[in-house]
């Protein structure tokens, strides 16, 4: 039975990950921290442990949290 997973990862603007994990909001809180970072997602198929395999490749949602950070500060 397929059981699918999130990965994040945040990068600096030398593509070096600084962050990896599968919590949302962690990710947002390394990718805050400044302005010259990129938010990537991943998904991935744990089937176990031990068995992870890739559903898709990671897609840039840089510009997706961008916006909702900004229509956050827009409520406040």
């Amino acid at each position: 039975m397929m059981k699918p997973v999130n990965f994040y990862e945040v990068q600096d603007r030398k593509g070096e990950v600084e962050w990896g994990g599968a919590s949302v909001s962690e990710a947002i809180t390394w990718f805050r921290r400044g302005l010259d970072r990129s938010i990537f997602v991943s998904v991935w198929d744990e089937q176990s442990e031990d068995d992870f395999k890739l559903i898709t490749d990671k897609i840039d949602i840089t510009a997706i949290v961008l916006a909702a950070i900004t229509g956050e500060r827009e409520w406040v």
